[in-house]
């Protein structure tokens, strides 16, 4: 009987196997994800809600929302962290740092305040006892610190507090009023009148602000932009206010692909780039556990607009391919893309190091050559080069020399060296990209020539032979054809293994760089691992989907 039992599971166990394969019930995919709008250096002091037809307020508790409070109307419900804060006679508040003192006049807010009785059994009675305190003159609120107060001030000085509380007890002829120091955790849950509605500090819960269920689309306006989804407030020591837009993933992207990919262009390229964020979002999920969210709203991450953000041809992207995303072996591929690759995609190794067997070069035939920053100049100074290197900790003296030592089978410099009356400095891969920036920005690519003092300013391309790459400056170069010898015309086709290629010859014509210059003549924009999201719209644009589009710039993966 025991054989029997095992044979029959055994047989169940292959048969649910054939119908779901392992990777098909291991692998689950989240609904929502965490943005974080707010944070770290740039955490919020105050944040102003509203929607059209009303916000609330509250807490989840076992997955259920619990509403402290609500709007109507597109009336204002402003938050802010229990701090420091000088309020203006135009009622601006603005935070200040009590050990440097009070920076200008105006009514003065702070995280002290005085407790009127004890604990009461929820929000309504609070809120009871605070009204009628109103009514005697006493500014009362509700304050939630797990449980239920009644409170009043908001006092920069405990001496201040102590010495309300004096006053207050013969007022109100009792003696249960205690003072209540400052908290890291509280918040501050204001009317648009500036007049208190509660504060909370929860151990447990955590403070939540969305759209009523009269809002339709529901949207929520956080400091005039709005969001779908639901707001989450925290407050961390290295981060404080933090605001986390809780939102649907494809809700999410709605607000992503608009801002990485033009609304305009084809959408076979917009389903790729939906596809491609899509992907990235799973696989960057819990990135900032420190701050409770999974990415943030910028560069950093992917570039996230909200509700403003959205076009109907990107939110049409995202809504023919939800759900997809793209598979190596079974497992989510890590998305890189970036804006045009000069014709030619790069080895993630010879980027950031690591090799990666679906980001591989590949060619790229359909960009524009008129997309932004595809064909670029930078101009340099031997000056401009020793203030770089001097502002990353370099010291080499005077720039004698910069130049491209090798190069990658794709055409970018891979080792670039600068040389200086003192010292020699080499820099590999994107440290490259990132020396010749400026402004903090990194230079366009590294798909880049120099041209430097006393040489001749020419357009100028390189040539792989085997596994070398030479560059061959085209000023002067001689053109053999059937009907004879002659010089290079402005305009010369080149045709090769990654198709072909237009170089400008310049008719001959050449500019001398003056000594101490460096002239870095480039193409391409980004990193150019992955996708180029210029050269999806060309392939779109002769006819491929957007499947094609991915498999292609990230050989050997799927979409599923």
């Amino acid at each position: 009987m025991f054989k029997k039992s095992v044979i029959l599971v055994l047989v169940l166990a292959v048969f649910t196997s054939i119908l779901f394969p392992v990777s098909v019930i291991a692998q689950t995919y989240p609904e929502t994800v965490r943005i974080g709008l707010y944070f770290g250096s740039s955490g919020a002091s105050n944040v102003a809600f509203t929607a059209n037809k009303g916000v609330e307020i509250g807490y989840y508790q076992n997955g259920q929302f619990v509403p402290i409070d609500a709007t109507s109307g597109s009336e204002q419900l402003i938050v802010r962290k229990d701090a420091y804060f000088i309020k203006s006679s135009d009622g601006v508040l603005t935070e200040y740092d009590p050990s440097e003192g009070i920076p200008y006049l105006g009514e003065t807010l702070g995280p002290y305040h005085i407790q009127i009785g004890d604990k009461v059994t929820d929000y309504a009675s609070a809120k009871g006892l605070a009204n009628n305190l109103i009514k005697s003159g006493i500014l009362a609120y509700p304050a939630y610190e797990d449980g239920w107060f009644v409170w009043t001030g908001f006092y920069n000085d405990p001496i201040k507090a102590n010495d309300d509380i004096k006053s207050l007890k013969s007022k109100l002829g009792r003696e249960d009023l205690v003072m209540r120091n400052p908290s890291s955790t509280r918040f501050i849950v204001y009317n648009s009148n500036f007049e208190p509605r509660f504060v909370f500090a929860s151990s447990t819960y955590k403070l939540t602000v969305r759209p009523t269920q009269s809002n339709n689309p529901k949207v929520l306006s956080v400091n005039g932009k709005k969001y779908r989804g639901e707001i989450e407030l925290r407050r961390f020591t290295d981060s404080d206010m933090t605001v986390i837009n809780v939102i649907n993933i494809e809700e999410y992207l709605y607000g992503v692909v608009p801002k990485e990919m033009g609304a305009s262009y084809p959408l076979e390229a917009l389903k790729a780039q939906a596809v491609a964020a899509r992907t990235y979002t799973y696989m960057s999920m819990g990135s900032y556990k420190k701050w409770d969210f999974d990415l943030v709203n910028t560069v950093e991450s992917q570039v996230y607009g909200g509700y403003d953000a959205e076009q109907p041809s990107t939110n049409r992207a995202v809504d023919e391919t939800k759900g997809k995303k793209v598979l190596y072996n079974g497992k989510l591929a890590s998305m890189h893309y970036f804006s045009s690759s000069g014709g030619m995609t790069e080895d993630a190794k010879n980027v950031w190091g690591n090799d990666v067997p679906y980001l591989k070069s590949v060619p790229d035939p359909y960009e524009s050559p008129t997309s932004y920053n595809y064909n670029w100049t930078v101009k340099l100074t031997a000056e401009d080069i020793k203030m770089k290197l001097f502002l990353s900790g370099v010291e080499i003296g005077d720039i004698i020399s910069m130049t491209a030592e090798e190069y990658t089978p794709a055409g970018r410099v891979y080792k670039l060296k600068i040389t200086g009356t003192k010292d020699s400095v080499t820099y590999y891969r994107e440290d490259i990209r990132k020396i010749l920036g400026e402004n903090g920005q990194y230079l366009p690519s590294r798909m880049f020539t120099i041209s430097s003092g006393g040489s001749q300013l020419t357009s100028s391309v390189s040539v792989m032979s085997g596994s070398k790459v030479s560059n061959i400056n085209l000023s002067g170069a001689k053109v053999v054809s059937a009907s004879g010898t002659k010089n290079l015309s402005s305009t010369v086709y080149i045709s090769g293994a990654t198709g072909t290629r237009v170089v400008s010859g310049n008719g001959g014509n050449t500019s001398t760089v003056p000594d101490g210059t460096y002239i870095l003549t480039g193409k391409g924009w980004g990193h150019a691992v992955g996708m180029s999201q210029n050269g999806a719209k060309g392939f779109a644009e002769k006819g491929y989907i957007y499947d094609q589009i991915l498999t292609h710039y990230f050989s050997g993966t799927v979409v599923e």
